[in-house]
């Protein structure tokens, strides 16, 4: 009865693996081919192909401390993206700050990704609260962009009806900690200090956005964008590495 269980177990454990590993390994394939190539795009691909390998040699080498330590593994990666989905999508803006940060994300050559439009689209949303308050989009050139981030948002907001007066346009930036430095400089040239802001960026990345903002000296609130589900395996994945190295650092 045991060596029943045991081999009922076995034969779970391999056909999940083999179909989370399908599951990752296409959906990597499928954003490479379809959006810029990313760290995410890349670790996708690397657990899906692992979990593949896994799942075709668990009968022979199954080894139970082996499998402790990836579900080990797993667990904590589950838990650290659901602390950051927890936090990112409690809006704290209160929509009386004196300007909103726009945080870039990426072009495909001359088009607006879907992320970047949903980030975007929530800005416009609280331009209709807050109509007083500036607008900074803040993102530079990249790899597999035709023009700065920062350029493609500013026409977006234009042709949605925002007036150019109310954009600044910060097209240098390659980090999250060069947005909010950047921002920052046009933003003390244009508004006395004690100034507000809030920012928008997706949800598994405002937490340590935040942490960014607090660090570069800024008083800010957050506004999120919901990250597509297609995205969650690429995102959650880089973020999890970015915020473990953030902690590192930077102490938790």
């Amino acid at each position: 009865m045991q060596q029943t269980r045991t081999s009922r177990w076995r034969s779970f454990a391999r056909a999940a693996l083999l179909v989370l590993g399908a599951a990752l390994t296409a959906n990597a394939v499928w954003l490479g081919v379809t959006a810029n190539l990313t760290v995410g795009t890349a670790m996708t691909a690397l657990v899906g192909l692992g979990c593949l390998a896994w799942g075709a040699w668990f009968p022979r080498y199954g080894r139970r401390w082996i499998s402790a330590v990836a579900l080990g593994i797993v667990a904590a990666l589950v838990a650290l993206s659901a602390f950051l989905a927890s936090v990112g999508v409690r809006d704290t803006a209160n929509y009386h700050e004196d300007a909103l940060i726009v945080l870039g994300a990426a072009v495909h050559g001359d088009d607006l990704s879907r992320t970047l439009i949903g980030r975007l689209d929530a800005a416009l949303a609280y331009h209709e609260r807050n109509p007083g308050a500036l607008i900074v989009v803040s993102g530079g050139q990249g790899p597999q962009e035709n023009l700065p981030e920062a350029t493609a948002m500013r026409q977006y907001l234009l042709a949605h009806g925002i007036a150019a007066d109310d954009i600044l346009a910060e097209d240098r930036a390659t980090s999250t900690e060069e947005n909010f430095a950047f921002s920052k400089a046009l933003l003390d040239a244009r508004l006395p200090a004690g100034y507000t802001v809030t920012y928008v960026t997706d949800e598994f990345h405002v937490y340590r956005a935040g942490r960014i903002a607090d660090a570069a000296g800024l008083d800010a609130t957050h506004l999120s964008s919901r990250t597509p589900w297609y995205f969650w395996p690429a995102n959650y994945l880089r973020e999890d590495l970015a915020v473990l190295m953030l902690w590192v650092t930077s102490g938790p």
